[in-house]
């Protein structure tokens, strides 16, 4: 079953060849001075509609609103793309636990999508054919969310009860592996640490996000076990060991793909089966990296909504 892999860096300009029709305000980059001009984000509300860009419009960080503006374009995208939706016909809600779903088309509804923003990335997961029983959950986590100067143990006190015995020895344990690898071992020590919270942290939240529970589930329910250090090249080892089954989470069926995005963001993707030979989730698709022509280029704008 082939996954589609998107991802996006929000740090891309937006430039007026992008949106030119739907322009309606320039930055100070506008003056012709041989640079390119830059778009103001909020020309690309055109293309959504209106109860998704009032939910935007209550951002107060510009990085908030575009990281989250970039995701609601990428579910629209893929839709349109793998699925032979026209742009202007989708329809989107929320279910109680804030996960975006599928309304219209309803023939559509079961198929699985996911996306996550963090940092200066936005991905999404999706299933590129068909219903195949399957639930998937992707986590972005940016490594450099920390307060300066902050020791690891201070930092990690407050999630002890999130992890097992075993997942936090992992974390703790990348210290005397930065300890006998370099000479700035306080240094190094911790954003070792740090790195390895993130990376257990990335693949706690890709299992919620896949099974679309809320924020009080139980994540000492279920145990990881990463087998090799973390890399561009994704992942494909790690294993989960289910200690409380229930209803909506059983043990078996689970597949993972973790890697990094960059040195400074890692991702994880969780993929349950429902079905007898559905397969992994190393079906040899690859993570496509999207730039503004290719996210946009199907997009149908909408501007009756702001009339």
């Amino acid at each position: 079953m082939p996954i589609v892999r998107w991802a996006f860096n929000i740090r891309q300009p937006l430039l007026l060849e992008n949106v030119e029709t739907l322009v309606t305000s320039l930055t100070d980059e506008e003056e012709d001075n041989g640079k390119p001009n830059i778009v103001p984000m909020t020309n690309l509300l055109h293309f959504l509609p209106k109860v998704e860009c009032d939910r935007l419009l209550q951002f107060r960080v510009e990085d908030d609103m575009r990281r989250a503006l970039i995701g609601r374009l990428m579910i629209h995208a893929f839709f349109v793309a793998f699925h032979g939706c026209s742009w202007d016909s989708l329809v989107f809600s929320r279910s109680e636990t804030n996960k975006p779903i599928l309304v219209e088309p309803e023939h559509l509804q079961s198929i699985s999508f996911n996306v996550s923003h963090h940092g200066d990335w936005v991905m999404l997961v999706g299933e590129a054919s068909g219903d195949n029983g399957v639930k998937l959950g992707v986590d972005v986590m940016d490594f450099q969310e920390q307060v300066p100067g902050e020791s690891f143990e201070t930092f990690s006190a407050c999630f002890h009860d999130q992890f097992t015995s075993k997942e936090l020895a992992f974390m703790s344990d990348a210290s005397e592996t930065a300890s006998s690898a370099s000479s700035i071992s306080s240094i190094t020590s911790t954003n070792s640490q740090l790195r390895r919270f993130y990376r257990m942290w990335c693949l706690k939240e890709s299992v919620v996000k896949a099974l679309g529970v809320g924020i009080d589930f139980n994540l000492k329910a279920f145990e990881f076990s990463i087998q090799e250090d973390e890399t561009i090249k994704p992942i494909m080892s790690t294993t989960v060991q289910v200690h409380e089954i229930t209803p909506e989470f059983s043990k078996e069926g689970w597949t993972f793909e973790e890697a990094l995005l960059d040195q400074d963001h890692c991702y994880a993707i969780a993929m349950q089966s429902e079905m007898v030979g559905c397969g992994s989730i190393s079906d040899g698709s690859e993570m496509q990296r999207l730039d503004w022509t290719t996210l946009l280029k199907d997009a149908v704008p909408l501007p009756a909504q702001f009339s």
